[in-house]
Order: structure tokens, then C-alpha cells, then sequence
């Protein structure tokens, strides 16, 4: 008995010590990238992952061929691409925020899905994970992109400010991998996700009946307004 006394002290410090060691997430805003000199256009394929997605691994659902560019676009092949400042803006992927933002590109082919993943320490107080898409198409991400700790998916709501966010209250605490991809889609199809900004927060996510009831009273609210403005 005394012998199994003194050991659950020591294993918990040695639980202690690991989860104290533990490193959380990095680089989630994706500005730690480090560029080398670019040709003229500024794109480069392919580009050298641990440049462009630093604390990052990435790679596709089968292991096969990923294609890797900085500022450049995909003719077919499954691809992630880091998309920086000096991509002609016409092209619809100005970075969302800051320098750099990430493009995956999946063409349905038999390859698999791109991966983007780390694993790291998910903070003690954390209700949600949210990632910021591009203006309007909150709404729609949710049934494109694949957010997943651990395996596990983590189903996705459209939340304010443009962004798409999903409960992680079960991974708090914890050292989990954290893996960001797009739906498996069929071979006549293809899926491109643009996204930046992925944030931790202590703020629970809405549940799907309090977002209607949400849109409903902004609706409810206009409808008001315009009523008063016309008498």
C-alpha cells in the first residue's frame, strides 16, 4: 500500500510536467511565413513548405502528391498555397488579414483532400475554434470545410464578424492534433477554401436554434425601422 502511495505522486508530476511542457498552437495567423525573393508575379511553384506554413505539416487524406506554391493557383492537382500581398488582386485572393492568408484546392481526384495540420496544446478555457473566410461566404463554409482535433470532426456554424466556428470544449486542456481539409467530393466536382485567422476563445459557440432566432430579430428590427420611416 505504501508502495502505491508513493507512486501516484510521481505520476503526477510527470503528467504535470508533460502538460506544462506541452506547446500550444503556432503560427494560426499564418503571418510567420518566410518568403525567399520571388520572380516577377511574385508567385513560386513549388515552394518550400517550411517557408510558407511554419509549424505546419502538410499533406493530403492518401499521402500522395500535394502541390506546395506561394501566390499561385492550381491547374488540377490537390494544392495548398500560401497567398501573400503581392498576388494581383483581381485574382479574388487578396490576403483576409494581415500578409498572408491559405488556399486549399481539391479537384475530387483520387489523391484526397489537402491537409493542414499541427498538434499542440488546446488552451484550458477554450469553448470554440473559429477561422475567418472570406466576406459573405460564412454560410457556406460550414458545408465544405473539415475541421477535425484528434480525428474527430468538428462541425462547423456561421458566427458574426465573417468567420465559422465549432465547439471544442471536449478537447480544453488537452494535447490534440488539429487538422483543417475540405469535404471528399465527387470526381466532377472541386472545392477551393480560403481562410486565415484560426482563434481559440472562452466564448461558447451559438447554438443552431439561437442563430435563427438571431436572424429572425434582425429581420423583425429592419422590418421595424422601415415601418417607422414611412409614416
Amino acid at each position: 500500500m505504501k508502495f502505491i502511495s508513493a507512486i501516484f505522486p510521481v505520476v503526477a508530476l510527470l503528467v504535470g510536467n508533460q502538460l506544462g511542457f506541452a506547446q500550444g498552437f503556432v503560427n494560426l495567423d499564418f503571418e510567420d511565413a518566410t518568403i525567399a525573393p520571388t520572380p516577377v508575379g511574385g508567385a513560386t511553384y513549388p515552394a518550400d513548405p517550411a517557408q510558407c506554413f511554419p509549424g505546419w505539416t502538410i499533406g493530403n487524406a492518401y499521402g500522395s502528391y500535394l502541390a506546395v506554391s506561394y501566390n499561385d493557383l492550381s491547374l488540377g492537382s490537390p494544392a495548398i498555397s500560401l497567398m501573400g500581398p503581392d498576388f494581383p488582386n483581381f485574382a479574388g485572393y487578396a490576403p483576409l488579414e494581415g500578409s498572408y492568408s491559405v488556399l486549399l484546392q481539391y479537384f475530387g481526384l483520387a489523391a484526397g483532400p489537402p491537409t493542414l495540420s499541427q498538434t499542440g496544446l488546446v488552451p484550458n478555457d477554450a469553448q470554440s475554434i473559429s477561422l475567418l473566410v472570406p466576406p459573405g461566404e460564412n454560410s457556406v463554409y460550414p458545408a465544405y470545410m473539415v475541421v477535425t482535433l484528434n480525428g474527430i470532426n468538428i462541425p462547423l456554424v456561421p458566427i458574426a464578424d465573417g468567420r465559422v466556428a465549432g465547439n471544442v470544449s471536449a478537447f480544453a486542456g488537452s494535447v490534440s492534433q488539429l487538422t483543417l481539409s475540405t469535404v471528399n467530393v465527387n470526381p466532377n466536382s472541386s472545392v477551393w477554401l480560403y481562410f486565415d485567422d484560426i482563434q481559440f476563445s472562452s466564448s461558447s459557440v451559438p447554438e443552431p436554434s439561437q442563430l435563427a432566432l438571431t436572424a429572425l430579430g434582425a429581420v423583425l428590427l429592419g422590418f421595424r425601422r422601415r415601418r417607422n420611416l414611412m409614416r
